[in-house]
């Protein structure tokens, strides 16, 4: 008798592995490019959490991209931390605009510890950070060294001046007048949309582990090359001035802004006057592949703001 061998065959059933990216500081401009970012890369394999303070924001947030998780917690409390970290793997803290930002990227960093799963987590941080010379880099290179120090694998992604940050001065920008205190200095303005997607770049893949980017804008521009611009997209005439300092604290303040965001803003002012930060760096373009937005791009394509 013939004896048959019959084969079976082990058929393998891969598991995809989701990983959970928590953004801290989900609801502000940076915070929401990430997210844009990696929900624009539709993967299967991401899962977008987004920490954010109130119920307002998270509904706005859901509203937006349907697909992302949302979970409330307040940095002031760090105990309200821990049910947004569980089963994150990775995690962008976008420290908010407030004096303790510093120690609220430390309660984000404490609890990512704790937490147990987490094996990468990306700072925002910016350029010049390093030096710790002027308030808001001690700031963000104070969350930098603590974030170093934890354990946990790190990327700093440092960043400078955002293109954004001209919609605060439209009113000036639309009577015909761009006031801006950098005397004739220089600095390369950078797209946040650009930034958001840097970090899902680096959030997404590997080799950016204990890496410190410093991302600028395409090209060095000075006062009167923005106020050109602004010229341009707006078909009126737009004049530079670079007020003194007292006169820009006296604006500043009298718009709102706390004494201590001021003083830090004058300071950073002083950097760009005095051209400490007039550099184009190479590497936002290298983690895109594609040269980064330029000013004069950003504000025709947002000039109605202007008008």
């Amino acid at each position: 008798m013939n004896q048959e061998t019959i084969q079976i065959e082990t058929i393998q059933i891969e598991t995809i592995q989701i990983e959970t990216i928590l953004v801290v500081g989900a609801a502000g401009n940076n915070g929401i490019a990430a997210i844009e970012a990696l929900v624009n890369q539709n993967s299967s394999q991401i899962k977008v959490r987004a920490g954010v303070r109130s119920a307002d924001k998270a509904a706005q947030l859901k509203t937006r991209f349907p697909a992302i998780d949302t979970v409330l917690f307040n940095l002031d409390e760090p105990a309200t931390l821990k049910a947004a970290f569980e089963g994150v793997s990775k995690v962008y803290i976008v420290p908010g605009n407030v004096e303790n930002r510093a120690q609220h990227a430390k309660s984000a960093i404490d609890t990512a510890v704790a937490a147990g799963t987490v094996k990468h987590v990306v700072l925002l941080s910016v350029v010049g950070a390093e030096w710790e010379a002027i308030l808001f880099a001690k700031q963000f290179r104070e969350a930098e060294k603590y974030l170093e120090a934890s354990g946990l694998p790190w990327t700093h992604l440092r960043t400078i001046w955002f293109q954004d940050n001209f919609f605060g001065w439209a009113d000036g920008i639309k009577n015909g007048t761009l006031y801006f205190g950098i005397r004739d200095g220089k600095l390369a303005p950078l797209n946040v949309k650009d930034i958001g997607e840097a970090a899902a770049v680096i959030l997404t893949t590997d080799g950016h582990t204990g890496k410190a980017y410093n991302l600028t804008g395409p090209e060095l521009l000075s006062g009167d090359d923005i106020a050109a611009i602004f010229a341009r997209a707006t078909g009126h005439a737009v004049a530079y001035v670079s007020p003194d300092v007292n006169s820009t604290y006296e604006s500043l303040t009298g718009a709102g802004w706390p004494v201590w965001q001021a003083k830090g803003l004058l300071e950073l002012f002083e950097v760009f006057a005095s051209n400490q930060a007039a550099v184009v760096t190479p590497d936002g373009e290298a983690l895109l592949g594609r040269p980064l937005t330029r000013l004069e791009d950003y504000i025709s394509a947002n000039k109605a703001a202007f008008i």
